[in-house]
């Protein structure tokens, strides 16, 4: 078995992950004008239009916390969602 483990400094996958072609991402980058997408978006919050508002917030400061509260002591079964929450300048 430790024949098979990777020796320290040595890569699984040395090409690394392979280019995606026709990347859905890449072609909506391609074709929408990023500063008159935003100036809607401004425009849809200014006249009141609470989703734009929520929105530009949540990019802008980032989703609030939530906190919850659990009792070890409980029967019942539970899920757990784990969000994992990055910095505001974390690369995207």
């Amino acid at each position: 078995m430790a024949d098979t483990k990777w020796k320290p400094g040595q890569s699984g996958n040395p090409n690394g992950r392979p280019k995606k072609e026709n990347c859905l991402t890449d072609i909506l980058k391609s074709k929408v004008d990023a500063e008159d997408l935003a100036e809607r978006l401004i425009n849809a919050a200014n006249n009141g239009d609470m989703t734009a508002m929520k929105y530009i917030y949540d990019r802008i400061d980032g989703r609030p916390r939530e906190s919850v509260d659990i009792d070890s002591r409980s029967d019942v079964n539970m899920n757990m969602v784990v969000e994992i929450v990055r910095p505001k300048n974390a690369d995207s």
